[in-house]
């Protein structure tokens, strides 16, 4: 696996590890989408590098990327009509115009990466983005009592998937109220020597409280971060205050036309999860 092999398979599960979604039913009168927001440390020195804010519904998700300066600089937006594992999805990077994703499409699941496509087969070890964190919660008993569980993570960066082992690890630090440790590595030996682990804690009400590992976003070079992420929960008295503060920050160059857009998946085969 070469350098680029190793940053995006770390760029794309840091993708995938955010919060609980709150799923609901057809009963269920509608809810106001969970708000959190993780600042990024760069590793080793600690310095900041970006603040990533999500906005989760039931069936949607979207995330603002921003630098130190308030500078919007990365979007992504995800659909979980079709499966809650492996979600519909786009990240766009405003500072070079890139784009990835995914999208259901008459039962396929196709990998995007600018113009170009790759379907993938889709099984129930199919997991893509933040889909990750939504398959921590539905394992999360096994992955608790200390069984090991391996999953297909998708790589649209590679157009590709990647046999991937997530299990159970002694604390490596004391964090308060952090309740699971996790650490992520590739199902194949031979390729651990290539790709580093990523370690997740996880808090008593099942939320991710840390993030240790490759970035999901590029540094400005291009290169990739490795960074820390310590997440927040965001009180829903503080939303108007911060929506304010948001709507008078900078954006990076790209035209507003090319902004985020709902990943699209047309005839989904069937309900998965």
């Amino acid at each position: 696996l070469d350098f680029a092999g190793r940053h995006a398979a770390g760029h794309l599960v840091h993708a995938a590890l955010v919060f609980p979604a709150m799923v609901a039913t057809a009963s269920a009168q509608p809810v106001p989408p969970e708000i959190a927001e993780g600042v990024a440390l760069r590793l080793p020195e600690r310095s900041e590098v970006y603040r990533d804010r999500h906005e989760i519904g039931a069936l949607s998700h979207r995330i603002e990327y921003r630098a130190p300066d308030g500078t919007l600089i990365a979007e992504k937006t995800l659909d979980y009509r079709c499966s809650q594992s492996a979600p519909a999805f786009e990240q766009h990077d405003l500072r070079s115009g890139s784009r990835i994703g995914a999208r259901w499409q008459d039962g396929a699941y196709l990998l995007l990466r600018d113009d170009e496509t790759r379907a993938l087969e889709t099984g129930s070890s199919l997991v893509a983005s933040s889909g990750f964190d939504r398959f921590v919660r539905a394992n999360w008993e096994t992955l608790a009592a200390g069984r090991r569980i391996d999953l297909d993570f998708a790589l649209p960066a590679r157009l590709q998937s990647l046999r991937l082992r997530i299990a159970r690890i002694a604390a490596p630090e004391e964090i308060p109220g952090v309740a699971l440790w996790l650490r992520i590595v590739p199902a194949q030996p031979l390729l651990r020597a290539f790709v580093d682990p990523i370690e997740l804690a996880y808090d008593d009400g099942r939320h991710l409280a840390l993030y240790r590992g490759l970035s999901n976003l590029a540094g400005a070079d291009g290169k990739g971060l490795a960074v820390e992420i310590r997440y927040r929960r965001v009180p829903p008295d503080s939303l108007g205050e911060e929506r304010e503060i948001a709507t008078t920050a900078a954006v990076a160059t790209e035209p507003a036309s090319a902004a985020a857009r709902t990943p699209a998946h047309l005839h989904c085969a069937e309900e998965r999860s």
